[in-house]
């Protein structure tokens, strides 16, 4: 079974996405720095748009919609991507704004164009991250941007060894279409239960497209 259709998973990413601080982590010695993640890449990752409206973003691998809320919040129009059916119907319960669209698809086949697009903790969960990426450029018009972000956490389970990708590798394989813009180093928590964290710190890059 997908372990993203269990109600435990759904539990820990509506907590993750919506939770509070100190709903996510009540101690007070907790990371700061590790919560409002999905704000924090929009605020501190995407650059200024320098397009007139209406602009169109997507969020592949929305989850349950967190990041794409944000996303919405600086174009006019976002739509959010997951292949987690359950995912994506938590996700349309938490939305009430007509700008924001959630659907149930493969990142691997999407199509369409957009200002922005987000593939934010996805990559080390698809069977063939490369031919993702070299899907990317049609995704993605002339001057928009990639945000991409990954911690690297690569499982079998998901990608086979021969696709596993090394931090300094992305650059490169995206340059023939992509120029590299910012990159930061963002932490976020997941809460398995109430004295059980899930510390990750996440590798975003920002990309233009040529």
């Amino acid at each position: 079974m997908n372990p993203y259709e269990t109600r435990r998973y759904l539990a820990e990413y509506l907590l993750f996405h919506y939770g509070s601080p100190r709903e996510l982590c009540p101690y007070p010695f907790a990371p700061k720095a590790a919560f409002h993640f999905h704000r924090r890449i929009v605020r501190e990752c995407l650059l200024p748009l320098h397009f007139s409206s209406p602009t169109r973003g997507l969020d592949l691998g929305c989850a349950v919609g967190g990041l794409t809320h944000e996303l919405a919040k600086v174009v006019d129009e976002a739509t959010g991507i997951d292949n987690s059916r359950q995912f994506i119907r938590a996700a349309r319960q938490h939305t009430k704004s007509r700008h924001i669209k959630f659907r149930v698809g493969d990142a691997m086949t999407v199509t369409g164009q957009y200002h922005v697009v987000l593939a934010v903790n996805l990559i080390c969960r698809l069977p063939n991250p490369r031919q993702f990426l070299a899907h990317l450029p049609e995704l993605v018009l002339s001057g928009g941007q990639l945000v991409l972000a990954t911690p690297y956490s690569w499982l079998t389970q998901y990608t086979a060894r021969r696709y596993w990708i090394q931090p300094g590798e992305l650059p490169k394989l995206l340059a023939p279409a992509f120029v590299l813009k910012r990159r930061r180093d963002l932490p976020f928590l997941i809460r398995e239960h109430e004295r059980k964290f899930q510390f990750v710190v996440s590798d975003v890059l920002t990309f233009v497209r040529r």
